[in-house]
């Protein structure tokens, strides 16, 4: 006989919380049959969402797990900690938010969605036409709400999953959509042989009829238990008393637990950058490049020619000896200018222009829930985010400081020609003639390494948990400081050392 889907025994949930503990599910037992349609319902904040996301991998791994006791399986496998990587590919699950890629369209979401579960991609049209969706819109911005949960459903169900979890899809929706998606979600349930729904939903209403049963969660007793359709629901409370656990761990053990985190976070960002440096995402990591080269250009051609001009200006214009050793002063000029300030400056001029939008750009798709959409397809965030945001800053950074010395020198040239009159090929014989290899392929160096860490700086800040918009903010300017602050750091130590 088949395991049951959910399977609870003595099973305890607990969120650690910077205060303690608070308790969620209390030696709670349930047997879940498979193949069901189910409502899991119960109070706001009582749990629900917590053990479906434990259960679908879903927890974000630079923060505490919930503390588990008892057993929790799922198909036949504990769950207590989490899935494996093998159960979690025959599950799906569409979240609140949606999560849908703003940058792609309708239908390249769901390509996406059925090449990560390797399918043919011809089959987006008719999945798209499956859930309403035809003639397919072309951006996803368009969308309405109701438009915007039916190609959540059809992103999912590219995946044909074993296993359908769904949070609140029926939410910020007038009562006839949200029975159109109800209803939606139950012939999609009945077309898949074998598949198990479960849906999170205060919404009873546009559910009626449509379940198999309730699994309702008593927040008063923080148990689970089964509910045909015709009972009377679990009702849930205006006000309920948060319980704390009696094992809260102490503030020391709980202060560690997030230093080490934080740590393995770091850690997790650099391997992932080397292991996963080979682009599989080539379409975003084309576009990442050429955002990274040609967006930030007309910003650092300008900077970069004002800082040169000036910098030749007020060094032929304060000559001491009154226009002797022109030459040696651009000599001097040019070899500081290409070998070391400029440089410096064009990764700080990049770092303002693209490192802000590509955090702004991380921190917004953590918080919309973007990038744990792509988790729920199976696929690596570092494959579609990360990869291609360290191939492009990689190139676009030393594009970047080939732009501010050229507009650099140009404006040096017409600086010299303005205080001295000295002559185009008098400046270019002056101006480059103390600049070697050795110069050029410092440059490239410090270029290359300081965008792979402005790269995984904007990443691993980007990606971190996001609660509100105020967290969204604050990781931008952290960002924006602490790329700018290794920039200096690897310009500073790669220049002392070949120069030194």
């Amino acid at each position: 006989m088949a395991a049951p889907f959910w399977s609870l025994r003595s099973f305890s949930l607990a969120h650690r919380r910077d205060d303690g503990e608070e308790l969620l599910l209390d030696n709670a037992s349930l047997e879940v049959p498979r193949g069901g349609f189910y409502l899991l319902v119960g109070g706001s904040g009582g749990g629900k969402s917590s053990l479906v996301r434990l259960c679908a991998g879903l927890c974000d791994p630079r923060e505490p797990l919930p503390r588990t006791q008892g057993a929790f399986d799922c198909l036949g496998e504990s769950v207590a900690h989490g899935p494996s990587r093998a159960l979690r590919a025959r599950m799906a699950t569409i979240l609140q938010e949606e999560g849908l890629l703003d940058e792609l369209t309708p239908r390249q979401n769901v390509e996406l969605a059925l090449r990560a579960a390797g399918r043919s991609l011809r089959l987006a049209p008719a999945l798209l036409a499956d859930v309403g969706l035809d003639p397919i819109p072309d951006r996803v911005a368009s969308l309405s709400g109701g438009m915007r949960k039916r190609l959540a459903v059809a992103r999912v169900l590219a995946a044909e999953p074993e296993a359908l979890f769904c949070d609140e899809p029926t939410a910020g929706l007038d009562p006839e959509a949200a029975r159109k998606i109800a209803e939606l979600l139950r012939r999609a349930h009945d077309a898949a042989k074998g598949r198990t729904t479960v849906v999170i939903t205060h919404d009873l209403d546009s559910f009626m009829g449509l379940h198999d049963a309730v699994i309702g969660l008593d927040i008063s007793s923080k148990t689970l238990r089964m509910q045909e359709p015709g009972a009377k629901l679990v009702d849930e409370p205006a006000h309920s008393a948060k319980r704390r656990a009696e094992a809260a761990d102490s503030d020391l053990v709980h202060g560690l637990r997030r230093s080490v985190l934080a740590f393995g976070g770091v850690a997790h960002t650099i391997a992932s950058s080397i292991v996963r440096l080979p682009p599989i995402e080539l379409r975003q990591t084309a576009r990442a490049i050429a955002q990274c080269t040609f967006a930030p250009m007309p910003f650092v051609a300008g900077a970069s020619a004002a800082i040169g001009g000036l910098a030749t200006f007020f060094a032929l214009r304060n000559n001491p000896v009154e226009g002797g050793f022109e030459s040696e002063i651009l000599q001097g000029t040019g070899k500081v200018l290409v070998a070391v300030l400029m440089p410096l400056l064009c990764a700080f001029f990049f770092t303002a222009r693209v490192a802000a939008g590509a955090a702004a750009r991380l921190g917004t798709m953590t918080r919309t829930q973007q990038v744990a959409s792509l988790r729920t397809m199976g696929i690596d965030p570092a494959d579609y985010l990360l990869t291609p945001l360290v191939w492009g800053m990689a190139i676009g950074l030393p594009a970047a400081t080939f732009v501010g010395v050229t507009f650099a020198s140009l404006a040096g040239w017409i600086a010299a020609e303005a205080v001295s009159g000295t002559s185009t090929l008098g400046f270019v014989q002056s101006w480059f003639r103390n600049v070697d290899a050795i110069d050029l392929r410092t440059a490239l160096g410090k270029s290359v390494l300081s965008g792979y860490l402005v790269a995984l700086t904007c990443y691993h800040l980007g990606t971190g948990p996001k609660r509100s918009g105020a967290d969204v903010g604050e990781s931008v300017n952290r960002s924006i400081v602490l790329a700018m602050g290794l920039a200096l750091f690897v310009h500073a130590a790669l220049t002392l050392f070949v120069y030194a």
